[in-house]
């Protein structure tokens, strides 16, 4: 988005130019609309959005606010509502009209600028997310000198950083509705696809999300260890089998979406793989509210309260495998300062 300092306007960016034909005929020559699809993705995007908007009430709330691991979820779920507005609600939008990038190039630079800086933004976010989570597990001491209190928010504002420099100083994607997704080249003029290649995105794709699986994989792994003390197999493995549950959907989701999103603007993909890429894309910011809602169930009775639905006492066996697997929480936190139990939270 610099370039738009530099060169004056986007029209006036060289490799941006669609000085060639109109908006329309640009369209005519490359575009294929595609209604259905667009108002599937346009209703997905602010379905989900909608979806969110409790969530975010009910992670803000002063009892789960005062927990770094729910600061860090709350401003997560942000960005994911900002990110599907440009991967699906404006996708959706440009698919229905059969639009290229100079159909509508003002509006398909700045969405895609903010677009690739929401995901990258979000990459750093869940790794943060599981390095909270890991060191409260194994290493609390640690983990509260980290994002203990307001510490957290200067862990955020890294993430923030991160996704501006994608933003302001990186190549944004472009949409084409050809191939219903974004490109980091405009196809607007041939053979100047490497002109386009955005090698910071490659370093965050496989290196930032990669780790961050690998992390995931830790932390089920210690988790598993950890739960084994716990005295009543029911509430132990119940919890393991749901955090590992939810930590493998995420990683999956997001791993798919990295690789094939480098791969595509690499090399020459099949039409089917690049929209399972920008599927995934999608999923990596939606999915985790529906996740939220099955797994979560701080998450899930908060929102259901604040729709006005009152949720139901659990059982006597829910109660007692919760107080079981509650012991085992705190006999885990007899290391923490101020005698802070260890909250087994997963998020994206």
């Amino acid at each position: 988005m610099n370039n738009i300092i530099k060169f004056g306007s986007i029209a006036a960016i060289p490799l941006y130019n669609c000085s060639a034909h109109t908006p329309e005929e640009w369209s005519e020559r490359n575009g294929v609309e595609r209604p259905i699809a667009g108002i599937i993705e346009m209703i997905y995007g602010i379905t989900i959005n909608l979806i969110y908007i409790p969530m975010i009430g009910v992670m803000i709330e002063k009892e789960q606010f005062k927990m770094s691991c729910f600061k860090i979820m709350s401003f997560l779920t942000v960005i994911d509502i900002l990110a599907l507005s440009v991967n699906s609600i404006i996708t959706g939008f440009l698919s229905y009209h059969g639009a290229v990038y100079c159909t509508y190039p003002n509006l398909i630079y700045i969405a895609g600028s903010v677009g690739l800086g929401m995901w990258c933004c979000a990459c750093i976010i869940a790794m943060s997310l599981v390095t909270n989570r890991l060191l409260d597990l194994l290493c609390p001491s640690v983990g509260a000198f980290i994002f203990d209190g307001n510490r957290t928010f200067l862990v955020l504002t890294f993430s923030i950083f991160y996704g501006l420099y994608f933003v302001v100083f990186t190549t944004p994607i472009a949409f084409t509705s050809k191939y219903m997704t974004w490109f980091f080249d405009p196809l607007i003029f041939e053979g100047k696809t490497q002109e386009y290649a955005n090698f910071p995105h490659f370093f965050n794709n496989i290196l930032v999300v990669f780790f961050t699986g690998c992390l995931y994989i830790i932390f089920c792994c210690a988790l598993g260890a950890k739960l084994k003390n716990v005295n009543g197999a029911s509430a132990a493995q119940k919890a393991s089998k749901q955090i590992f549950f939810q930590s493998a959907m995420i990683c999956a989701v997001n791993q798919s979406a990295s690789i094939i999103y480098v791969s595509m603007n690499f090399i020459e993909v099949p039409f089917w793989l690049i929209v399972l890429g920008h599927v995934s894309w999608e999923l990596g910011h939606g999915a985790p509210a529906i996740i939220y809602l099955i797994f979560n169930k701080t998450i899930r009775n908060g929102v259901l309260r604040k729709i006005g639905i009152k949720v139901k006492m659990r059982s006597a066996r829910e109660v007692k495998d919760n107080r079981v697997f509650q012991k085992a929480k705190v006999n885990q936190s007899t290391n923490q300062p101020s005698g802070k139990t260890t909250n087994v939270i997963v998020a994206n």
